[in-house]
């Protein structure tokens, strides 16, 4: 797939859509957020084959799994629709699930789409880095409303509030290293940056201090739990105490991350990033901290919102975006193909 010619009208639609329209500024209105802050079945389990309707049915593919037979089929989800957040199984690389304005979605290994949970919001979604079942979100409920920290222990089917009632994350990140670090940024019932270091059951504010801009998604280094990133329409910002300073890496002052995957490799992560530019708008990857960026793959075509990487297998990645359109990559980025909707 070709890259788009235009890479000036990209930027526009990006400054457009992706941080004030997508989630944060015409969702909820929160133009001020941080500036007054203070300091069970397994996958495996389920895996046993029912049979597939004549008309799907072929000799090589999967049959669905027995969960995956209970879903409604999505059909069409991408219309009127919006996405939230992105994460892979860690049992299965090819087993995705989309946290959506229309609820919460799931892409099977046969790439049949599934919905989970219709209507609800789900917001800040993320997914436990080892433990497929374990999802954590917020958002709204179809009712109306905040669904404060949440958390599902058997593949999105089913939810309970954990803590923060009331309370609506718009972005959250977890630490693969250690899962009980999750970090939150909160819109609506609170505003600001917080953390938990006990999976959710309790959480402090930290001061936050140099976090100018306001976050579009969060990502949290592989490698060290304390280490936070943060997307902004001003570039990316880093915290590498928890969160209570962060500061601006200048390399991305003049163009801003949309979509970010951390990957560990050895001793060192990874970064790739789809880098917003008036000229060299495409995917990047750094070494070094984001210091500097290298051209990376052109494949890619649209605004890059979310990225996420296979937590068994770095080769496979996963992006979707403005137009809700997926992609996959089987071989750490650099080169790409759409999946069928």
């Amino acid at each position: 797939m070709s890259q788009p010619n235009s890479s000036e009208g990209k930027v526009t639609k990006w400054l457009a859509y992706a941080v004030p329209a997508t989630i944060f500024l015409l969702i909820l209105g929160c133009t001020a957020w941080l500036f007054s802050r203070t300091s069970q079945p397994t996958e495996g389990n389920l895996s046993s084959a029912a049979p597939q309707s004549p008309a799907n049915q072929t000799d090589s593919a999967p049959a669905p799994t027995t969960l995956e037979a209970s879903l409604k089929p999505a059909e069409n989800w991408q219309a009127n629709n919006h996405i939230h957040g992105l994460t892979v199984s860690p049992n299965n690389p090819q087993i995705i699930y989309i946290a959506s304005h229309s609820g919460l979605l799931k892409r099977s290994e046969t790439g049949q789409w599934f919905w989970v949970k219709e209507q609800y919001d789900y917001m800040g979604f993320i997914a436990h880095p080892t433990d497929a079942n374990r999802f954590y979100a917020s958002g709204h409920p179809p009712e109306g409303g905040n669904l404060g920290f949440q958390v599902s222990q058997n593949q999105g089917l089913d939810w309970q509030e954990v803590s923060m009632p009331g309370v609506d994350f718009h972005a959250m990140a977890i630490a693969p290293s250690n899962p009980d670090t999750i970090y939150g940024l909160a819109t609506s019932g609170k505003q600001g940056f917080f953390i938990s270091n006990d999976a959710g059951q309790t959480w402090t504010q930290p001061s936050g201090s140099g976090l100018e801009a306001m976050p579009f998604s969060l990502n949290v280094d592989p490698l060290n739990p304390e280490r936070v990133l943060a997307t902004t329409q001003a570039g990316l910002y880093e915290s590498q105490n928890a969160g209570k300073a962060w500061s601006l890496i200048p390399s991305t002052a003049t163009a801003p991350i949309a979509g970010l995957a951390l990957q560990a490799e050895g001793d060192q992560t990874t970064m790739l990033g789809y880098r917003i530019s008036s000229t060299d708008t495409g995917l990047y990857r750094s070494v070094d901290g984001g210091q500097s960026w290298e051209p990376w793959s052109d494949e890619l075509e649209g605004i890059v919102l979310y990225m996420a990487a296979a937590p068994t297998n770095s080769q496979v990645l996963y992006a979707v975006n403005e137009n809700n359109v997926v992609f996959q990559s089987q071989d750490g980025g650099k080169t790409w193909d759409e999946l069928n909707s």
